[in-house]
């Protein structure tokens, strides 16, 4: 087995361990028929909102993409689109750091006709709206609620600002690499003379001609975006928007519990520093930790009786049921990939002409 390989199993044990230490915190204090029992009293048309919700967290994201690629010139459909966050979500959610996404649609989007430059350009500036509504939404969060990081307690906060702090500079380092490639290039520069240094057996000359190479790709996205602007600000609009569904997911649990007194931006300011201080984390879709950080952070809302199945359905609403759906959705579009791609192979072998001599 492959050294990848061989950290991804530690990853997967890793959340593995966590899960299971929820699950121990959480029937060390009611039993399953409790949990369940706590569960069927949700009110189930409520419940039922979250679906539209979530559809409409993967439409958000689509529609960002829609945008950017057009504005590239290489439009694609919606339903494409739509695919390619479908597609993005599910890797995301199972594997460490959400790295596999991105490069999943990158690779659907090119086998659709998208070059890869492109792909990775849409990529890069939807993650800049991405960033930038988080941390909007983070920021905001603090300042009108500011009794709030009491309720997370010491070790998420602590959690809250190392995760605030890796989103701000990973956003401003998005941010220079789009639109300030002089101070991208003496950046990079600099980290890859750093790590030469440390790691001998790097070629410097190499990386360096790479970052150039990466450097003019980018040069050429960010000319066209610089000529359409809004389609920037679209996208952010957009993330903000994709943002807002997800973060509404606790607040319908909160009612379908037929629960009251708390308003939707102090139970929804709560999910976005939740958000924050997990998702730096290299876990698969934050699984155990999300988990963990829910029971601590959202005790003050649900109560005690409450806040583990409170956990159970949002997680499962706004996580593992749209993980199968997405998974679903990418299986079924690989396969007709797959398909049409040999049909067109077909056409280019001898087995089409002897189609037509057996006709």
């Amino acid at each position: 087995m492959k050294l990848t390989g061989k950290k991804q199993l530690v990853w997967f044990g890793v959340m593995a361990l966590l899960l299971a230490v929820t699950a121990y915190t959480i029937l060390g204090q009611q039993s399953p028929q409790e949990l369940a029992g706590a569960m069927a009293r949700a009110d189930g048309r409520i419940l039922l909102l979250t679906l539209p919700v979530m559809a409409a967290y993967i439409a958000c994201e689509a529609t960002a993409t829609r945008l950017v690629l057009g504005a590239l010139g290489h439009a694609r459909p919606f339903r494409k689109c739509y695919f390619y966050s479908c597609t993005g979500f599910f890797f995301s959610n199972v594997t460490p750091s959400a790295t596999g996404g991105q490069p999943a649609q990158v690779y659907y989007m090119n086998r659709d006709g998208v070059p890869v430059v492109s792909g990775t350009m849409d990529m890069l500036l939807v993650s800049i709206g991405y960033h930038t509504a988080v941390v909007g939404y983070a920021i905001a969060a603090l300042y009108f609620g500011r009794n709030l990081l009491e309720q997370l307690g010491g070790q998420v906060g602590l959690l809250l600002g190392v995760g605030l702090s890796i989103f701000v500079v990973l956003n401003v380092a998005m941010i220079l690499l789009v639109f300030l490639p002089g101070p991208a290039r003496r950046l990079g520069m600099w980290g890859i003379a750093l790590a030469c240094r440390l790691v001998r057996r790097l070629d410097q000359a190499q990386l360096e001609e790479k970052l150039e190479d990466v450097l003019a790709q980018y040069r050429q996205g960010a000319q066209v975006i610089a000529k359409n602007p809004l389609v920037l600000v679209g996208v952010i609009g957009m993330s903000a928007a994709q943002l807002g569904c997800s973060y509404l997911i606790p607040y319908l649990v909160y009612r379908a519990f037929g629960l009251a007194g708390m308003s939707l931006i102090q139970v929804a300011g709560l999910q976005v520093l939740c958000t924050v201080a997990v998702g730096f984390l290299p876990l698969p879709g934050s699984a155990g930790a999300a988990e963990q950080v829910f029971l601590r952070s959202f005790l003050v809302v649900f109560g005690t009786g409450l806040v583990a199945p409170a956990m159970i359905l949002t997680r499962t609403m706004s996580c593992y049921l749209v993980l199968l759906v997405t998974g679903a959705v990418t299986l079924v579009g690989h396969m007709r990939r797959n398909r049409r791609a040999m049909s067109l192979e077909c056409g280019k072998t001898p087995c089409n002409s002897l189609r037509g001599m057996v006709s």
